[in-house]
């Protein structure tokens, strides 16, 4: 057997085993959703995405791009694993202190005090993951999935134990913050107890030049991305306060599910054998168009029938209480679906090592992102949505053109993936919203019921009047033999 043909198999069992996981890890953070919903509080989870929402631009920091670096590279010395990680573990350490030491400018820029001591806890985080990069990053190069996967399974499992026992103990926000220290903790221990190495002290003579460039590059564009997908919440808890803010962060957080559940497997998965597979074009592209059909027709589906259906999902998920949020879900749903889109752009430029180009897209389109959710914050919680949903659309078809340029990847089947994916599956979500407008059950339950069969049965048949959009179907099904396929 040819070494891609094994590098295939080995992509198909991961893929099937990073999707396996993360369907349990997505099991976990939708339970943490619901079940926190109803035990906290709107303004709990507004105190603590508060402060999460400037501290997190620090774990950017921290990361430095130096995980992606080494994942990505064609080979990698032990001496360089070893200085990578020193770097990730200094970093980390030196942003736990800066952030514990900014714990009262932040409770200051919100006037909420409470946040002062939210944030020195949370400031231990960056320490740990820290420490914890360069193991993951290995686990993930050399392509064991399923230890990865049973890690960030038990993470999130014991972090919602711990927040449920608190919160049931009447902690407040404590629960929530106690629930990310615990997820830290468990998560890096795992990964050095399974890493397979210990690192030793930093060598002198490792060239590590291209590995830092990358990465700095990488740092870049990823701080202007986490500016502009986080103004929002920044600026709904300094406009509006804490409830407001809880409420958006939840609804933002249950518009990301299926987003980071199914894109980060992907990522996983596709930036190793990617990297790989960049000297040999037709079966780079080949992986390329493949993965992304799949990734579309898992993602889009789900954010475009919780979009059409916000209000019975709001209640059933969230309850009543929650309500309020219903537009602005709707908003971020339509945000999502062109989010989604975008994610393959992310695997070329990382992937083919093009993260300079990717810096100068940021540098170009996420002051737009930032400009587009200021505007719209004057219009509140919905505006503020609205504004990130109108500049996600915007960026999808741009940041396609910008990695097939950087690359020299005919970007035409990626875009027409992309765009079949979101007609099909919006026209069968609209379908399904009208159907539920006009039966209108006893009880939300019952409409998102009926909204699930009517969208499935409308997404049959334009797969029988569809041709295109049933090969792809039949890609997703078949999602292991694809991946093991030669190109022609």
């Amino acid at each position: 057997m040819r070494s891609g043909d094994g590098l295939g198999g080995k992509a198909a069992r991961g893929g099937i085993i990073a999707i396996s996981g993360q369907l349990a890890r997505s099991i976990v953070q939708a339970s943490s959703i619901v079940v926190l919903a109803r035990l906290l509080e709107p303004s709990a989870f507004g105190y603590v995405a508060m402060v999460v929402a400037i501290t997190g631009f620090g774990e950017v920091l921290r990361e430095l791009g130096l995980s992606k670096a080494a994942v990505q590279a064609t080979t990698l010395t032990k001496g360089q694993r070893d200085n990578l990680f020193w770097m990730s573990t200094g970093l980390g350490i030196l942003l736990s202190g800066i952030v514990f030491l900014a714990a009262p400018s932040i409770a200051g820029f919100y006037e909420e005090p409470v946040l002062e001591e939210i944030t020195r806890w949370i400031a231990v985080t960056f320490a740990l993951n820290g420490i914890g990069a360069q193991f993951r990053a290995s686990i993930q190069r050399e392509l064991r999935f399923t230890a990865n996967a049973v890690i960030d399974i038990a993470g999130p499992t014991l972090g919602l134990l711990v927040a449920v026992t608190m919160a049931l103990g009447g902690a407040s926000y404590w629960a929530l913050v106690g629930q990310q220290l615990t997820v830290a903790v468990v998560v890096n221990i795992g990964l050095m107890l399974v890493g397979g190495w210990f690192p030793r002290l930093p060598h002198r003579g490792e060239h590590m030049r291209d590995l830092v460039v990358y990465g700095a590059n990488l740092l870049g564009a990823q701080s202007l991305w986490y500016a502009s997908s986080n103004i929002d919440t920044i600026l709904v808890g300094a406009r509006l306060g804490p409830t407001a803010a809880g409420m958006y962060n939840r609804v933002f957080q249950l518009m990301k599910l299926p987003i980071t559940q199914l894109n980060n497997p992907a990522m996983r998965v596709a930036l190793p054998v990617l990297s790989r597979l960049r000297e040999d074009g037709p079966r780079y592209r080949a992986f390329l168009v493949r993965g992304q059909a799949v990734l579309l027709h898992l993602v889009v589906p789900v954010l475009a029938l919780a979009g059409a259906l916000a209000g019975p999902l709001i209640e059933v998920v969230l309850g009543p209480a929650w309500l309020p949020a219903v537009s602005t879900f709707t908003a971020l749903a339509v945000a999502g679906l062109f989010q989604a889109a975008s994610f393959v752009a992310n695997w070329i430029f990382m992937s083919s090592g093009q993260t300079g180009a990717q810096l100068r897209l940021a540098l170009v389109t996420r002051p737009l992102v930032i400009v587009a959710v200021i505007v719209g914050s004057f219009w509140g919680m919905v505006g503020v949505a609205v504004g990130y949903a109108v500049s996600m659309t915007a960026l999808w078809p741009l940041s396609l053109w910008w990695a097939g340029r950087a690359s020299g990847i005919d970007i035409g089947v990626l875009f027409g993936n992309a765009l079949r994916a979101i007609v099909a599956h919006v026209l069968a979500a609209g379908m399904a919203a009208g159907a539920v407008a006009l039966i209108s059950a006893a009880h939300p339950l019952y409409d998102l019921a009926i909204g699930v069969f009517v969208m499935l049965a409308a997404l049959g048949l334009e797969a029988l009047c569809w041709r295109r959009l049933r090969d792809d179907l039949r890609g997703v099904i078949g999602v292991r033999s694809l991946l093991r396929s030669r190109p022609a």
